[in-house]
């Protein structure tokens, strides 16, 4: 199997059927702030990084998080709000320095993990400030809460959020993770030196780095390698 190189991609985007959610979404509000929402935040997104890397790979989220989706048999108004979910999860980073997006995690210092953590918080309060819908913005919120370590979040502080959220809150900010972790192994970043790993390191790395191996975690994770190659297609 060739390694996904961002450097070669020419990137369509979005599958036909996410693309259409989008569009639906772009049109969708009465007040003019809330047209082409997405549109707009994805320009935020292409600031963000070199070559539109936070971009490339929020979009690549969302092509997976409505695949899976639809494998889960989700309602299509929960598709819509996980596609959503999938592609803003990064958005609250537009609010983090610059200086910090581009450094490699391995030279953080703790201050700077502390400030780059924040971003997940800050997603969360700026979508519910502007009236988007829980089912968008508390996924956000936890989707690093349930890795090997978890953050911004401590123990305690965690557990008062999610008695707060409903299960389904819950179970999307988990999927949410898992797509995550899988995009980052398997595509790479490399604005922050994480190189694409073959699909079984992918697996192995998200089952035991990243600690998702609960029960019902591998048949996401294999389903997410079936996707790789579609995906790849888009990129």
């Amino acid at each position: 199997m060739e390694i996904f190189n961002p450097e070669k991609a020419k990137p369509k985007k979005y599958l036909p059927e996410v693309r259409t959610i989008i569009d639906i979404i772009n049109n969708e509000g009465k007040k003019e702030e809330d047209k082409n929402f997405l549109k707009n935040r994805e320009k935020d997104l292409t600031s963000m990084s070199e070559k539109k890397e936070t971009l490339r790979h929020s979009q690549r989220m969302t092509n997976l998080g409505y695949l899976l989706a639809k494998k889960m048999n989700f309602s299509d108004e929960e598709t819509k709000f996980f596609v959503e979910a999938c592609l803003l999860h990064d958005i609250g980073k537009t609010a983090v320095p610059r200086k910090y997006l581009g450094k490699p995690s391995k030279k953080f210092s703790d201050k700077d993990l502390k400030v780059v953590s924040e971003h997940s918080v800050l997603g969360y309060k700026y979508l519910k400030d502007k009236g988007r819908n829980s089912r968008v913005y508390n996924p956000i919120l936890l989707h690093h809460e349930f890795q090997t370590r978890p953050y911004p979040h401590t123990k305690a502080s965690i557990l008062r959020i999610l008695g707060a959220m409903d299960d389904t809150d819950i179970d999307n900010g988990r999927l949410l993770a898992i797509i995550d972790n899988f995009d980052t192994q398997a595509f790479g970043r490399s604005y922050v030196d994480i190189k694409s790993a073959p699909l079984g390191e992918v697996k192995k790395w998200i089952q035991v780095e990243a600690g998702f191996n609960q029960p019902g975690d591998e048949e996401i994770i294999d389903f997410l390698c079936d996707q790789y190659e579609k995906i790849k297609e888009l990129s």
